[in-house]
């Protein structure tokens, strides 16, 4: 089944193509006619079947094995999510038999895609770097009160270091030696922030923020799919490094930018956890990466043989050269704190 036949159990397609560089879901950029919305808060209800832009993704059930859950847990995300104003909320759209997604081959879901917005890849600017730690730190604090029972992982053990480790065991006699050398002298980090007191993002990339189109403001947090319960810092640590990571080079500005934001916006905040935190996704995103390399790349979409093993060694070399700056880290994140 095509994409454009998937897409037509919402809309009269007019235009697809293929929208990002994630390694996980497929995503289409859609242009057409859609009849509703999940919520409807925000639109008149005249205003059916308006043309416009929308995002279509097949969630990739070898990474979500409960795509049921996922679909549940995201709609009360967003339920939540919508009860604050500074901004704005991602809709999902229904189909035309009022379903919150089709299952054709694959789950698949269409969002309202929300327009006078950019994504900022890499970032540019201090203003930036902090806007997005305002955001997020912004989203753990409101999802503290999350209503109902708490929310299951999606992903088993998901951004837990030591649950990585014992994957990485299996295989890691076929590690080539430098690389195996440096997960086994750190695997002491896996206790640092094993502990798990907040929601969080879960994906505190810099593309899953969508910045205004004229200022350096962050219009939308996107992409809910990995919510969970774990330790605050880890989205703090998943943002520095994307942060970093986009642009090529570890500076402790954009760490003290990303920290200003989030300690603005979330109480939890503290000296240890923060700097620690960027290392720890860098080291553990590496785990995951020369794993799925060593087990057949089963889990990121890869383009050509060994680019998950090539991924490794950037998110080490990242988390090496955060190990080396820890002293201008901790001083950084101390002023921030201080005021």
């Amino acid at each position: 089944m095509s994409v454009a036949e998937i897409a037509g159990a919402w809309l009269a397609p007019s235009d697809i193509q293929p929208l990002g560089a994630g390694h996980i879901h497929d995503t289409y950029l859609v242009r057409g006619d859609v009849p509703g919305l999940l919520p409807d808060d925000n639109e008149p209800d005249d205003n059916e079947n308006a043309p416009g832009a929308y995002v279509l993704q097949r969630i990739n059930q070898a990474v979500f094995k409960d795509a049921p859950l996922l679909i549940e847990q995201t709609e009360r995300v967003l339920a939540h999510w919508s009860t604050q104003s500074r901004y704005r909320v991602p809709e999902l759209c229904l189909t035309r038999n009022g379903a919150s997604h089709v299952d054709r081959e694959g789950v698949w879901r269409l969002w309202r895609f929300l327009d006078n917005t950019r994504v900022i890849d890499p970032v540019e600017n201090a203003a930036q770097a902090e806007a997005a730690g305002l955001a997020f730190g912004a989203f753990q604090t409101h999802m503290r009160n999350l209503p109902g029972a708490r929310l299951e992982d999606t992903i088993d053990g998901f951004l837990q270091l030591d649950y990585y480790l014992s994957a990485f065991d299996q295989v890691a006699a076929k590690a080539p030696e430098a690389e195996r050398r440096l997960v086994d002298k750190h695997r002491s980090l896996a206790a640092a922030l094993a502990q798990r007191n907040a929601y969080i993002h879960g994906d505190c990339k810099i593309n899953n923020l969508l910045f205004e189109e004229s200022v350096d403001q962050v219009a939308a947090v996107i992409d809910f799919d990995t919510v969970m319960y774990g330790h605050w810092a880890w989205d703090l640590g998943d943002l520095v490094r994307s942060v970093c990571f986009s642009r090529g080079k570890v500076r402790v500005e954009d760490f003290a930018s990303c920290m200003r934001g989030f300690a603005a916006s979330q109480p939890q905040a503290a000296v240890e956890p923060a700097i620690q935190a960027p290392g720890y996704v860098a080291l553990m995103l590496g785990v995951r990466f020369l794993t799925d390399h060593l087990t057949g790349d089963r889990y990121f979409r890869v383009s050509w043989s060994g680019e998950n093993l090539h991924r490794a060694q950037e998110q080490f070399a990242l988390f090496s050269e955060f190990q080396r700056i820890e002293t201008e880290l901790r001083e950084a994140a101390a002023a921030v704190l201080q005021g």
